[in-house]
């Protein structure tokens, strides 16, 4: 019966570790404005090689040097490769939450 008891108590407390959400790390505004800053200049550029008909983004665009702005820009790129109906105000906002969600945690 206390071997009962004991296993009850475990899975009520595994339960409710299990139901509680984990709380995610809020990026700083420091973040929030760098990811806005990164996404909107890949935005533009996106665009703009596009009304120019370069037909591959990848080749056409300069990415970010930064390691984490790069990741940004081809995550973005190959957003636009897949839907040519992104509007530039679009693709800036999937590469913002995309940046805020991929940064760096340090």
């Amino acid at each position: 019966m206390k071997d009962m008891k004991t296993l009850i108590a475990a899975a009520a407390m595994l339960c409710t570790l299990a139901a509680t959400p984990v709380q995610a790390q809020q990026a700083s505004d420091q973040v929030k404005q760098a990811c806005r800053q990164t996404a909107n200049s890949v935005a533009g550029l996106i665009e703009s090689a596009k009304r120019r008909g370069v037909k591959d983004l990848e080749s056409g665009i300069t990415k970010p040097s930064d390691g984490w702005a790069s990741q940004v820009a081809t995550y973005m790129i190959q957003a636009a490769n897949r839907s040519d109906s992104l509007s530039q105000t679009e693709l800036a906002s999937l590469g913002y939450a995309y940046c805020v969600e991929r940064r760096p945690r340090d």
